[in-house]
């Protein structure tokens, strides 16, 4: 007896709540949220444009893709959130509805991969999250003051992201709901989640799936997130260092020693700076769990690749420059001559790690399970 329509979407559903099949669709959905020129606006018109021609994945449902609520961004850029729905073709039922989170543009604005981390996280003043919880799970207060301002914004038809996924839930009770985001948007993806989790109805099948993460919190927010989400994928390459922050910042000073690369000494001092003053805050950082981690094996950036232009690049080198100095001059450290040799070198190894269409996209594609799909990029 052939299978219902109804039936084979109850199996695409199912895939999505217990396996990786799906991972190259979230992918594509982060790397849609960036746009050239550092330009927000941008950013939201090629959602608009490009998504329901975005590809969708052999092996499931013949599928296609819809917007459902957004995109909306802040006014300085630095935080961007959309909906996407994958609709089955024959009945027009969502598959699943993934919330798609952007922290910098890192394809317009490569620096911002480092200036979100050691300007705006705020990483060393932790806040109680969930609000009220007493199991002592804390977050960084930026991630905080990303997630309140991304709680409040609003789409053309007037509702927040909460208020488009009831609405939505009401309707189709058993849609899956992903959060997906690459860096920091992966970062704000775990918050999202579980603030998301104790305000739609109860039985809402949630599924956090980041990529590049750095971590949001302490062991016991992570501990309470694994306990909530039993299957939440963290993908991260091996050898980028965004997602090291803020778990394991020692590991990010030798980072690609095996490429040549070795970090500048100002980036060390800062590395040993800022942790003193992570356990003088006493603000502690974990990452998930091996169970939940989808580990990618980096390779060395040839010496013909680059991950941007070369215009680009150049600027991403002045600015991380100029963070890094600036970050010295808050924790008081003197700069030495020598100081900056070879951070051009280190930047390039920086940007082909942790873009998506470098040291992302092909591995994601070649890990088990995953369903491919054409790269439309």
């Amino acid at each position: 007896m052939a299978p219902t329509s109804s039936d084979t979407l109850q199996s695409a559903r199912q895939r999505v709540l217990t396996s990786d099949f799906f991972a190259l669709c979230y992918l594509m959905l982060c790397n849609l949220a960036y746009a050239g020129e550092n330009d927000g606006q941008k950013a939201i018109q090629q959602i608009i444009e490009r998504l329901p021609n975005m590809p969708a994945p052999a092996g499931t449902l013949p599928g296609k893709w819809s917007l459902g609520w957004g995109p909306q961004v802040t006014c300085d850029n630095s935080n961007l959130i959309y909906a996407a729905e994958f609709l089955d073709a024959g009945t027009t039922l969502p598959v699943f509805s993934a919330i798609t989170l952007r922290g910098t543009d890192t394809q317009a604005k490569p620096s911002g991969i480092l200036k979100q981390l050691l300007e705006d996280l705020s990483a060393e003043n932790q806040v109680i999250f969930p609000d009220g919880n007493t199991r002592g799970a804390k977050i960084a207060q930026g991630t905080k003051i990303g997630l309140t301002t991304l709680n409040g914004l609003t789409d053309s038809t007037h509702r927040t992201v909460q208020q488009y996924l009831n609405d939505l839930l009401n309707s189709n009770p058993a849609t899956p709901v992903v959060l997906t985001g690459h860096s920091l948007g992966g970062c704000l993806t775990t918050v999202m989640a579980l603030e998301l989790s104790s305000k739609l109805p109860k039985g809402t099948n949630f599924v956090p799936n980041s990529f590049a993460a750095p971590t949001a919190g302490n062991l016991a927010f992570i501990n309470l997130y694994e306990q909530s989400f039993p299957f939440s994928p963290r993908w991260f390459n091996n050898i980028d260092l965004v997602p090291m922050a803020f778990a394991n910042l020692a590991g990010t000073k030798q980072l690609w020693n095996q490429c040549q690369r070795p970090a500048p000494l100002l980036f060390k001092l800062l590395v040993d700076g800022f942790d003193l003053l992570l356990k003088a805050c006493s603000a502690h950082y974990s990452q998930e769990s091996p169970a939940n981690s989808r580990t990618l094996v980096g390779a060395c950036q040839a010496a013909a690749a680059d991950a941007v232009p070369a215009a680009t690049r150049d600027e991403a080198v002045a600015e991380i420059q100029a963070l890094l100095q600036s970050a010295a001059a808050r924790l008081h450290i003197a700069v030495p001559g020598i100081a900056l040799q070879g951070i051009a070198d280190w930047v390039r190894e920086l940007l082909f790690q942790h873009l998506i269409p470098t040291g992302y996209w092909d591995s994601v594609k070649n890990s088990p399970g995953v369903a491919p799909i054409p790269n439309p990029f």
